[in-house]
């Protein structure tokens, strides 16, 4: 059991902070990443032939760059498999794969496991959201940064987060900058929280060359709005929004939303410092700190791990860090808060089974959450409430049911991969 590795599921700065201090102090890793190199999605690199347009902010590429210079040192104490999907875990307690590259799913035992699989985008429906042309930021940055081409034609950014500032100024940069950035949060109704991020320093550094960017390309900001319905209009879209106290229609080729972060929970092992196989979870997948914390969280779950199997492990220091961080995210969201208004009869909540809010405000007003899951249809899809959950949840006032423990497989997985099956024991 002591020769068997410690799992490290995902890696960006989380995941690669925890992989490498375990490995620094002694301990065998298996490290499974899905993309087909390390870096998470701030670090995400372009695809062959693609140009990069995008390099981020100096520190995120310093402190990227030192620890995949120390990851690349603790290669021997590394098992490092790109291109791998976590799948869930056995009756056994063995953890599953799917190793995209040689087509086929292998099981693995390990000693501990830490689950770093960061974030995912939170938007608030609306009428027509569903519609093409119509996407999330975070999925918008992602294919600016793998290909190095921005969409084409005019685009409108809407919602509410720093991301938005964010996306909107690679989009300037890359040579096609929105027509407007509608920021739905009045910062201005909170000025004790606002004063707050006033003193940030990176992160009000990192904003403040974002507001440049959109100001050079004469990019308005409009806060407290915000997108109200979007219909199809001959090749693009018609966006009806509220721009301060006024509707404005704008038409656009694309409409990216965002609607802040989530960790991204969906499926994955809970955490469990106690259990035969210890799971902890590291990183925005744990709690959302931002990326300079991420690797901070990393450390922390490493330390943990190592706590566990019975060795020194101080994180008295990483606490006190990680807790300015949580007290800037605090910040942030008191500043960008904005309270949720009811959907419109036809707006869409589940893609998977087509069900509308008006389908939602049928059912009984005491419906429990497995009424509505069953009765409703909500949650019952192909993404089994993954993306209509959350939605479901806020209006519900609490989470629709889920299967727990998780049943594997988290993801989608070919027959010809399950039935070249194999317990991969051949490291241990």
């Amino acid at each position: 059991m002591t020769d068997l590795p410690v799992l490290v599921v995902g890696g960006g700065p989380a995941g690669a902070a925890a992989a490498v201090t375990m490995a620094e102090s002694g301990l065998r890793v298996l490290m499974v990443e899905q993309r087909d190199r390390l870096g998470g999605a701030i670090h995400r690199q372009p695809v062959a032939g693609a140009r990069q347009i995008w390099k981020g902010p100096a520190r995120h590429r310093r402190n990227w760059a030192e620890l995949a210079g120390r990851v690349e040192r603790a290669a021997g104490r590394i098992e490092l498999r790109t291109s791998t999907v976590f799948l869930g875990v056995d009756g056994e307690g063995r953890f599953l794969f799917d190793d995209r590259v040689a087509g086929g799913v292998f099981a693995r035992s390990v000693r501990a496991a830490v689950i770093a699989v960061g974030a995912v985008e939170r938007i608030r429906p609306f009428e027509g959201w569903e519609l093409p042309g119509v996407m999330s930021a975070g999925g918008a940055q992602v294919l600016l940064k793998e290909t190095g081409q921005p969409p084409e034609g005019a685009i409108v950014v809407a919602g509410s987060g720093p991301l938005l500032l964010a996306v909107a100024a690679q989009l300037a940069q890359a040579g096609n900058p929105p027509l407007a950035v509608l920021e739905r949060g009045r910062p201005w109704r909170s000025p004790r929280a606002l004063a707050r991020l006033l003193t940030a320093g990176p992160q009000l550094t990192e904003a403040i060359a974002y507001a440049a960017a959109l100001a050079v390309k004469a990019v308005p900001y409009h806060a407290g709005s915000e997108v109200l319905s979007v219909r199809e209009s001959g090749e693009g879209l018609e966006v009806r929004t509220r721009i301060g106290g006024a509707e404005r229609l704008l038409r656009a080729r694309h409409l990216l939303i965002h609607d802040g972060l989530e960790p991204n929970r969906a499926g994955m092992p809970l955490p469990a410092p106690e259990a035969k196989i210890p799971v902890f979870h590291a990183g925005d997948g744990r709690e959302i700190l931002g990326a300079d914390a991420a690797i901070l969280d990393g450390r922390r779950a490493a330390a943990a791990v190592l706590a566990s199997l019975g060795r020194a492990a101080p994180v008295a220091q990483l606490d006190v860090s990680l807790s300015k961080a949580r007290d800037f995210q605090l910040a942030l969201a008191e500043v960008l808060h904005s309270p949720a208004a009811l959907p419109s009869p036809e707006t869409l909540l589940c893609r998977c089974e087509g069900r509308r809010y008006a389908d939602f405000a049928a059912l009984p007003a005491d419906a429990s959450a497995r009424e509505i899951r069953l009765m409703g249809r909500f949650g019952l899809g192909v993404c089994q409430g993954r993306f209509c959950g959350p939605m479901i949840a806020e209006l519900l006032g609490r989470p629709l049911p889920s299967a727990n423990p998780p049943r594997w497989p988290l993801r989608p997985v070919s027959v010809a991969a399950l039935a070249k099956f194999s317990i991969d024991e051949t490291e241990s």
